[in-house]
């Protein structure tokens, strides 16, 4: 840790007792971030809290707006995940960038649940074989899960994250049967 030796500036001649108090020291500790990441890490700029109240009410503001979008959405996702399974690859795409983008904004405008769900429908898509798509039921219960989400969003927790387990369950069946088979 790096030290800094700075002379008093109360001691010496003027002090009432005349005694000189020793040099003050200054001795700056590392951040958390700084030891994980290096002494190159810059910490970011601290914001001014109104700034941060103000951005917190933004984001209020545009949780109504946002549900709405949210459900249509859902509504798109319904519709292509028939055409994504029978391997039009334009509806897998659509399909992919509009879980990709709940995944990343849902929890954000108060639906976390549906970016978990859509976290792990991304993660499928991401890593399963055309073969894997014909039969659907995987994405079909992602996609009926988020709906059920935001049609939903008092259920309690305890049930959500069974539902998330069964989901990552049966992606791990899926992945077996795929192996098994060939």
């Amino acid at each position: 840790m790096p030290e800094h030796r700075l002379p008093s500036r109360l001691g010496g001649q003027d002090s009432k007792d005349g005694d000189t108090p020793p040099d003050v020291r200054f001795i700056r500790v590392p951040s958390i971030a700084e030891r994980k990441l290096g002494r190159e890490y810059v910490a970011p700029m601290r914001l001014d809290p109104r700034v941060l109240d103000q951005m917190q009410q933004t984001i209020r503001g545009l949780e109504t707006k946002y549900a709405e979008a949210l459900k249509s959405q859902v509504a798109m996702l319904q519709i292509l995940v028939e055409p994504a399974c029978k391997g039009d690859s334009e509806a897998r795409g659509r399909l992919y960038s509009l879980a990709h983008d709940m995944r990343g904004l849902a929890g954000t405008f108060g639906h976390p649940m549906v970016s978990r769900f859509a976290d792990s429908l991304c993660g499928y898509l991401e890593n399963c074989e055309a073969e894997d798509l014909k039969d659907g039921t995987v994405i079909l219960f992602h996609v009926d899960a988020i709906r059920d989400a935001i049609e939903n969003p008092r259920t309690d927790a305890a049930v959500t994250l069974e539902t998330l387990e069964a989901l990552e369950r049966l992606i791990e069946a899926n992945r077996r049967d795929r192996r098994r088979l060939g």
